[in-house]
């Protein structure tokens, strides 16, 4: 993704754990990373899905498993709707493998 000079690429913060979304976002809004703009937090797909479509983010960072619509159930909506880059997170290591490649699937 290119930006340009200056302008600084805008994230969405998609993660039921509040903990988890205030990390993601400490980490890229640090002074070594401030290339990162976070124009907001979703809390589940369906949340993401309103706010993505208000706040059209460059890029989203995205939590596997939510309430009321996972990771990867918000993909396969969001590429219909408003095709995204989307940077994937889980707490999952071994056992998250076949969400991966469902993901990856989905867009």
């Amino acid at each position: 993704m290119t930006m340009s000079l200056g302008k600084k690429i805008r994230v969405l913060i998609v993660d039921d754990s509040l903990f988890m979304r205030a990390a993601i976002a400490k980490t890229l809004t640090t002074a070594t990373t401030h290339g990162f703009e976070v124009i907001g937090q979703a809390k589940d797909g369906k949340d993401a899905l309103d706010q993505i479509a208000k706040l059209k983010p460059d890029v989203i960072t995205m939590d596997f498993n939510m309430p009321v619509m996972n990771g990867v159930e918000t993909i396969r909506a969001l590429m219909q709707t408003h095709p995204t880059p989307v940077v994937m997170f889980s707490a999952h290591t071994k056992q998250g493998a076949k969400e991966t490649f469902e993901a990856l699937a989905a867009g």
